[in-house]
């Protein structure tokens, strides 16, 4: 080796120093019962899964780990500000002392609360212009539109007939089981079911006007300082990411503001 090229090794080795860097665990929060999100969280299946697993792949800047959590540990989890990002939730769905703290991200999907009946009881619209005296059913802890968001049980129960269940699972199969008139469903759910064939979805009939519609995005705990709403932007927006994300989003049925490139 000569003279010169030993110069420059030495100069190399003396002002190039290892990277120290190392990637950074961000903790997503996602709700166990937010079903078809988490189709099988044992298993690790399902779109909430899937989703974190191609950020992962699309950079190594970040190590995204998913927990689910029943929804009334992830609410406390939410009030003591103990998280860094909730997987695509509204954030109307947060209680109000918490939003102070968060950011979202201008990535979104779109979810309707959607209200089912049987057909056998109806095939017209009309049936749901007034729902008030009819039983109904629904997943607890989540708020619906004509309950005026109130999530209280007893409330539900007594001021709207509302019987509540654990998932969107046991919502299908009272209305099939004749044990409510309404039901209402996630329009994700349906879609999954569906195409899963769980049910005969096609013995139901649903109302042209849904209960409510969502644009859940994911939410950043500004107080964490892991990451920024911004950062899982750019994350979601890199072409290795995009491809695969535009292909899950069709998979699941999931509408978006996503448009691949």
């Amino acid at each position: 080796m000569k003279l010169h090229q030993l110069f420059l090794l030495f100069v190399l080795l003396t002002f190039t120093k290892p990277s120290l860097s190392k990637t950074v665990d961000i903790d997503v929060l996602v709700e166990d019962g937010y079903f078809p999100i988490i189709i099988n969280a044992q298993k690790k299946q399902g779109f909430a899964p899937e989703f974190i697993k191609i950020l992962n792949g699309a950079q190594q800047e970040f190590n995204f780990v998913l927990k689910s959590l029943p929804v009334k540990r992830l609410a406390l989890s939410v009030e003591k500000n103990n998280f860094d990002v909730l997987f695509l939730m509204a954030l109307q769905w947060i209680p109000q002392s918490a939003q102070e703290n968060i950011k979202k991200t201008e990535f979104y999907t779109i979810t309707k609360n959607e209200l089912y009946t049987l057909k056998e009881n109806t095939n017209e619209q009309a049936y749901f212009d007034d729902i008030t005296s009819l039983t109904k059913v629904g997943v607890l802890g989540y708020s619906y539109q004509f309950a005026g968001f109130n999530t209280d049980a007893e409330f539900l129960s007594e001021a709207h007939q509302v019987s509540l269940t654990i998932d969107e699972f046991n919502v299908v199969k009272m209305l099939l089981l004749k044990r409510a008139e309404v039901g209402v469903l996630n329009n994700i759910a349906y879609q999954y079911f569906k195409n899963q064939n769980t049910f005969n979805m096609d013995l139901l009939y649903k109302s042209n006007v849904p209960d409510a519609v969502y644009k859940t995005h994911f939410l950043v705990n500004s107080k964490s300082n892991k990451i920024t709403n911004n950062k899982m932007d750019e994350i979601l927006s890199l072409p290795t990411a995009q491809i695969q994300l535009q292909k899950l989003l069709d998979k699941y049925g999931v509408s978006s503001n996503y448009t691949s490139p």
